[in-house]
């Protein structure tokens, strides 16, 4: 089985109606459409964990609900620490825990936030998906502080494994509105942007080996460099880290960062793997930065979606509360069509990984030139 490359510019013609969440195939089976919003409703809440590392940490999570506040306008709009309103999820409410819940931990940004791409985990709940995301301290927008970034390339794995941890917890407490929505055996699928890419790889895999890590800032430098140096000088006696966390069973990274200190584990991955850049992107350029991270990648599958006018933040709602951000207008794309896309994407990636193959009609054919659109129902060559 060959690596997929999927570069994309434009959204899928010829697929599945996208206005119903599923389609009856005329036997008595419905295909779940990825790109329409699910059947659920969508209940969210913040709690607070105190983490392996001693941290404490904010953690969101979105849920299916087991109510419906859309009919019977019983629900509040989810508002995020008092400043932004997410119109696709509503506070609080009870989870639909008729069976475990596929889980979904997500890792923000370098300043990011851990709602920074609601958009992603209101449509991944709509479909029946648990989403958690924790703040990794030290890093968000309200409490950044530079010195503490060597802990945190090395704590931020840590984070998201600790998060999974407090969410199978809360699945295991009958008197919590997720009761019974987590099986602790069933693992989760790891997702971040980027510095959260690079916390996505890390968690799925990818080992930090300090020699690597030297040789490559040596010769092409790298934002984390100076970082992972005084780590590595503060522990000489470990020569490779590994973060990896073996309940992540699948991997999506949006416009991740880290090449330079992840270069050498990324053959390590051995879960199925996507990543999703933006051709302007100039943050993490597919030349230097994302592009370098794919052609490491060994795993397979694998996948790779290049879209077409999406800048780094076209991957986070960050258009919908700070909207003077040079990628909320032209020449970049509309956020709302790459929201779209790469949510799409990620659940159709996530599904598929999990042995649904109607999938397939959602991810585009291998190749290796970037494609104006792709034809749905082809096999996307990596059954």
């Amino acid at each position: 089985m060959g690596p997929l490359l999927l570069l994309l510019a434009c959204s899928p013609d010829g697929g599945p109606d996208s206005g119903t969440s599923g389609m009856d195939t005329g036997g008595g089976d419905t295909i779940v459409d990825p790109s329409a919003p699910g059947a659920w409703a969508v209940g969210t809440d913040e709690t607070r964990i105190t983490g392996s590392w001693g941290v404490e940490l904010s953690v969101q999570t979105w849920f299916p609900r087991a109510d419906d506040p859309r009919t019977d306008g019983q629900g509040a709009a989810a508002v995020y620490d008092d400043m932004v309103t997410d119109p696709g999820a509503f506070s609080g409410g009870m989870a639909d825990c008729s069976s475990p819940r596929p889980v979904v931990v997500f890792s923000h940004g370098n300043q990011g936030v851990r709602w920074q791409s609601f958009y992603l985990a209101d449509h991944l709940a709509s479909h029946g998906v648990v989403v958690v995301a924790p703040d990794h301290a030290g890093n968000t927008f309200f409490d950044y502080d530079g010195d503490r970034m060597p802990e945190l390339v090395f704590r931020r794995p840590v984070d998201v494994a600790d998060a999974f941890d407090a969410l199978v917890a809360r699945g295991a407490d009958a008197t919590d509105p997720l009761y019974g929505c987590v099986d602790p055996d069933g693992g989760y699928a790891v997702m971040g942007h980027s510095f959260g890419g690079y916390t996505t790889l890390a968690v799925a895999g990818a080992v930090i080996d300090v020699d690597a890590v030297a040789a490559v800032c040596a010769a092409e430098g790298g934002w984390l460099c100076d970082d992972v140096a005084t780590w590595a000088a503060e522990h000489p006696d470990e020569a490779v880290f590994d973060q990896s966390d073996p309940r992540a069973r699948v991997a999506v990274a949006l416009a991740p960062a880290g090449y330079e200190v992840l270069n050498a584990g990324l053959g390590d991955i051995a879960i199925p793997t996507m990543i999703q850049a933006g051709d302007l992107d100039a943050t993490t350029p597919w030349e230097t930065t994302v592009g370098p991270i794919w052609e490491a990648l060994q795993v397979d599958p694998r996948a790779a979606a290049h879209l077409d006018g999406a800048g780094h933040y076209s991957f986070s709602d960050v258009c919908s509360f700070l909207p003077t951000v040079p990628d909320c207008d032209p020449p970049y794309r509309d956020p709302e069509e790459v929201h779209d896309l790469s949510r799409t994407l990620a659940l159709a990636w996530m599904r598929w990984a999990d042995g649904d193959e109607t999938m397939a009609a959602w991810l585009p054919p291998p190749g290796d030139e970037r494609l104006s659109g792709w034809e749905t129902g082809e096999s996307p060559g990596v059954q």
